[in-house]
């Protein structure tokens, strides 16, 4: 598996998607190599050189971090495709040392696709992808985004997206047919009880950018002026939008309602969601939130912008949609909700949750995928 990398506790969501389909995978008996290179600037410790990491009998992780591929390129981009290139034979090299043959190889999102058939494709084995990467949803496509698809997608043994919008999409663009494989919701996610009564909690899990829009959450609560001793809004998550976000709940002297909680492990956010009543996805762009599955199956219902996959995943028994960008429909769908909050039933939501994206359910799909391409 081709992956951005494997989950830490001093960086809990890198590499999770991948990672959460490693573990249901093995749980199938599966043998699992994760492969990744780590060429990121962060600001946190990382062992420097290749490390593996034996995480069960199924599952070893290999991954080199040499040094941020921002710096490389201050010395050229020649020299930054070689340093590319010679991390990638290098870990390339390990893995085939140590842990082959293999059946098939395996990755997930265009820039680790694109690698894997650049640097794996002499293996001559089947490389299967699977697209959820959002740059691909910009429009237009960004010219260096666009140029690895060219190259990568036609020379795949099978491309897989995680909605039917991304598959109709690249095959528009590319002309590339593909297989839907959904996003799968973790099996730590699970509907324990619903909420004690006491504040109606609203909650958004997703990293503070803008492509998120919880500055238009912010505003269309505002605009509803509900009873402020009756309600709170949780937003869980990091990045840069945090201070825009501050000033705008100040600006609506909402301080005492709506709480920028940063962010959570996974266990916490279980319990977050256990504890609240309403999950709110206001997106502008998406291609099948994972952050959505997980709050169906802990039986919240949703509010969610229609963008992506969410049509998939999201009908009248589990929430309610509204258009991109509208604040008029997202304050409706929260009114209507908080005040028709119990004509949902968390157990049913829960249940239809796992029954169509649980770990075991995604697993079996891409293992039927796997060994049709590996037959071939």
């Amino acid at each position: 598996m081709i992956s951005r990398g494997v989950p830490s506790k001093n960086d809990p969501q890198h590499g999770s998607f991948e990672f959460d389909q490693a573990k249901a995978l093995a749980a199938m008996g599966h043998e699992v190599v994760i492969a990744s290179v780590d060429m990121r600037f962060r600001l946190i410790y990382r062992k420097i050189g290749l490390s593996v990491k034996q995480i069960n009998n199924n599952i070893t992780a290999y991954n080199l971090f040499i040094a941020p591929s921002a710096i490389i390129k201050l010395f050229g981009n020649r020299i930054h495709e070689r340093y590319i290139q010679w991390q990638w034979e290098k870990i390339k090299a390990a893995i085939i040392t140590n842990e082959a043959p293999f059946d098939v190889i395996y990755s997930h999102y265009l820039f680790n696709s694109y690698y894997a058939v650049k640097y794996f494709s002499s293996l001559s084995i089947p490389i299967v992808a699977l697209e959820h990467w959002s740059a691909l949803n910009h429009n237009p496509i960004a010219p260096y985004v666009k140029a690895m698809a060219e190259f990568t997608y036609p020379r795949l043994s099978q491309l897989l997206t995680v909605s039917e919008p991304l598959k109709q999409r690249i095959f528009d663009i590319f002309n590339v047919p593909a297989k839907v494989v959904h996003n799968m919701v973790g099996n730590e996610f699970i509907y324990t009880n619903s909420p004690a009564e006491k504040l109606f909690t609203f909650i958004s899990v997703g990293s503070l950018f803008p492509v998120k829009n919880h500055a238009l959450l912010i505003s269309a609560l505002a605009k509803l002026n509900l009873p402020k001793d009756k309600w709170q809004l949780i937003i869980v998550g990091e990045g840069n939008e945090r201070a825009h976000l501050q000033q705008l709940i100040s600006h609506y002297n909402l301080m005492a309602n709506i709480h920028l909680v940063g962010k959570k492990s996974k266990d916490e956010i279980v319990h977050m969601l256990n504890t609240s009543h309403v999950f709110v996805l206001p997106s502008l762009s998406e291609n099948f939130s994972v952050a959505v599955l997980e709050s169906l199956a802990c039986g919240l219902p949703v509010i969610a912008s229609i963008c992506g996959g969410i049509r998939e995943c999201i009908n009248d028994m589990n929430g309610l949609l509204f258009e991109v960008g509208d604040e008029n429909g997202l304050a409706n769908c929260l009114n209507h909700m908080f005040t028709n909050y119990k004509n949902y039933d968390r157990l049913a939501i829960a249940n239809d949750c796992h029954e169509r994206f649980s770990s075991e359910v995604i697993a079996l799909q891409l293992t039927k995928i796997f060994k049709e391409v590996a037959s071939k």
